[in-house]
């Protein structure tokens, strides 16, 4: 079984693979007083991870070693997630009289009826949650499953490092720990929030309700395509042409002639997200969009979001109420910020209990 609600352990970083780029984070202190101790934010060679599968492990151990000697990190530890688009999800009931090794083999037993793989290739962690409501004989049982080279391959790639991959999350749960302190920071108490993640190739869209992830959503589109464009056109590199855009930095008619439309184009990819929410009829009306992702660096992305939607757009921000360790270049951490929200979510299983 994988190790998803294994408990917390101190110092442990915060490891985000995407598509295009490693994030990493580190924080020290406790909960509700929170240091930044380090981070880094490494480009990944293309073809190193599709369609969410890490496909060349030591392109990405590489990548994610020299982050931690940018970040000067001292973990030895790390936590890491697999998208949630890989992963099942189910609520179960069984007998409060099971003991633990009684219950995972018939939690194994019922998985087998709805996972569409043979369980030899599955990755199987379970959660006991309580009394179930309907019987004080049962209890209510949260399964997750996920193909196992999902999580070898991510596992493998920390380890690779030089790291102990001591936790292997789900984005969504990395998101719900989080939102805490978004919520804080942004005065979103008993608000429904809707959290769009726009990285370099996907696009997900969370619904949040009193802290919990109650719809999720990806999509196919992101940044790579504006950032190849950008590239050719004013024969910068990748990477150039990412700090040029999060620095405000390009020059004028690029400006005009690919980054605004390009804003309007991320307005109707939120707004097609937001009507599949709103079509599945289940929960309230979203109040508050809040933007992360790398995508969501780009200045002045969340007004023209907020003045096309109608709806109050933010960038996510869960660092203002933290401290930042004073070797860390300020200026460019809040150029990075936004695309390091799930890696602090993922940081923040140091402190769970």
């Amino acid at each position: 079984m994988i190790s998803l609600f294994k408990s917390g352990s101190k110092s442990l970083l915060g490891v985000d693979i995407g598509s295009s780029y490693i994030k990493l984070l580190g924080l020290s202190g406790n909960s509700g007083n929170y240091n930044v101790d380090c981070y880094a934010v490494v480009h990944l060679p293309e073809g190193a991870v599709i369609d969410n599968n890490v496909q060349e492990v030591p392109v990405v151990a590489e990548a994610l070693l020299k982050g931690l000697k940018l970040a000067n990190s001292k973990s030895k530890q790390a936590a890491t997630s697999v998208p949630t688009s890989v992963v099942i999800v189910k609520q179960l009931e069984f007998s409060r009289s099971f003991t633990e090794d009684e219950l995972e083999e018939q939690i194994k037993v019922e998985a087998d009826q709805f996972i569409p793989y043979s369980l030899d290739e599955v990755a199987i962690d379970f959660q006991i949650q309580g009394e179930s409501d309907s019987s004080s004989d049962l209890n209510d049982v949260l399964l997750v499953a996920c193909r196992q080279d999902s999580v070898q391959s991510r596992e493998d790639s920390v380890n690779g490092a030089g790291l102990k991959c001591e936790i292997v999350d789900v984005d969504t749960y990395a998101i719900e720990r989080v939102f805490p302190v978004l919520a804080e920071t942004h005065d979103l108490l008993d608000k429904t929030v809707g959290l769009v993640d726009i990285g370099a190739s996907s696009m997900t869209l969370y619904v949040i309700e009193n802290n919990q992830v109650v719809y999720s959503r990806e999509q196919a589109f992101g940044g790579n395509d504006l950032t190849h464009s950008l590239s050719q056109v004013s024969d910068l590199s990748s990477d150039e042409v990412e700090r040029a855009k999060k620095a405000n930095e390009l020059p004028e008619e690029l400006t005009l002639g690919y980054i605004d439309p390009f804003k309007q184009t991320t307005s109707q990819q939120i707004s097609r997200s937001i009507q599949f929410y709103y079509s599945s009829g289940t929960h309230g009306e979203i109040e508050t969009l809040l933007l992360m992702g790398g995508i969501s660096g780009i200045p002045g992305i969340a007004d023209v979001v907020s003045q096309e939607l109608g709806i109050n757009t933010a960038i996510a921000d869960p660092f203002s109420a933290m401290t930042i360790d004073s070797r860390i270049n300020r200026q460019k951490f809040d150029t990075e910020a936004p695309s390091l929200v799930l890696a602090c979510g993922l940081a923040l299983r140091s402190f769970a209990d």
